[in-house]
């Protein structure tokens, strides 16, 4: 019932005549509070390396001649369990104790299975019906283009635009 509401209002919002395509994104917030909930480390853009706060993971719809957009979902991704750190033996011995020569542990997740990419798919798989029936497209930078979301793009009847990364 919420999903017809919302094809409704997006259909009435939106010239017929007009390209509308649907983007992905994520988004990072700060967040310092102790036992804040979903609380992990993301990529922030703006930083170039990851940071510990939350994500959110936004679709929206654009429309290409006007530039306006309307988020159809916004979803704080889920932080991934972490077990003991990996331990690793060192390629040589390093005599030196100084902070710069000590690496921070290496965790791994305790579900190896399941990753972001996976939970973005589902976002898609989710959010699909809200979109209006002429959307074609799925836009995305070059993060997104790995083969789980592919697969949920093709499976959705959608086309991908996006850089491939690297």
């Amino acid at each position: 019932m919420f999903h017809n509401l919302i094809n409704i209002s997006t259909e009435l919002a939106l010239n017929p005549e007009h390209t509308v395509i649907a983007v992905i994104d994520c988004s990072f917030l700060r967040k310092s509070g102790k036992k804040t909930d979903g609380k992990a480390y993301f990529y922030k853009g703006v930083a170039g390396k990851s940071e510990q706060g939350l994500e959110i993971s936004v679709i929206s719809i654009v429309e290409i001649e006007t530039r306006l957009f309307y988020s159809l979902s916004v979803q704080k991704t889920p932080s991934r369990p972490q077990i003991d750190p990996v331990k690793k033996l060192p390629q040589k011995p390093n005599n030196s104790c100084s902070k710069k020569s000590r690496k921070k542990p290496e965790f791994q997740s305790s579900t190896p299975d399941i990753t972001r990419v996976d939970d973005y798919a589902k976002h898609l798989k989710n959010t699909r019906c809200s979109f209006p029936t002429s959307v074609r497209y799925l836009v995305a930078d070059g993060y997104y283009y790995r083969s789980k979301l592919w697969e949920a793009v093709r499976e959705l009847n959608l086309d991908f635009i996006g850089k491939r990364a690297g």
